[in-house]
């Protein structure tokens, strides 16, 4: 085997390996709704970036914004439709589905469902997770709970 044959085989075997670190990352904080046992697959100092709602540092705080979340959508599962891994970085898109019972991002429970797309970039070092980009359609959340109506479905 050449050298350059066994950087693609080495470059595939890491890529798989970093697609299941953020598959599992995602069904601990999403799915199984345990984002304490996420912790792990994080390094002590991570960051997750979630635009409209700025940048949350360490692990730990970390799984904190995870547990407000599913204070707030207890049934969420995040579904993964696309992965793709090049190097150090994963992107996922995928779609998220939940019931609002509690209070999100200041609105009281609606009980009703939402349903939105979100992408999702990761960077890896060394088999942990070190920081993470979220993209989320927060409008489609805010409509979905009957809080905002975009001007395009106004009358509709």
């Amino acid at each position: 085997m050449n050298p350059s044959e066994s950087d693609t085989k080495e470059e595939r075997q890491d890529a798989a390996a970093n697609k299941n670190l953020v598959r599992s990352f995602t069904k601990r904080m999403f799915n199984d709704h345990t984002p304490d046992s996420a912790i792990e697959l994080l390094v002590p100092g991570a960051k997750w970036h979630g635009g409209n709602l700025g940048t949350v540092e360490g692990a730990q705080n970390i799984a904190g914004l995870f547990r407000g979340v599913q204070a707030a959508l207890p049934d969420l599962k995040n579904i993964e439709q696309d992965i793709i891994a090049e190097g150090d970085t994963v992107v996922v898109r995928s779609i998220v589905e939940a019931t609002h019972k509690g209070n999100l991002l200041g609105f009281p429970a609606t009980n009703r469902r939402v349903r939105w797309d979100a992408i999702d970039m990761y960077k890896v070092s060394n088999g942990k997770i070190v920081e993470e980009w979220a993209s989320e359609d927060s409008l489609k959340i805010l409509a979905d709970i009957g809080v905002y109506t975009p001007p395009w479905m106004k009358g509709s």
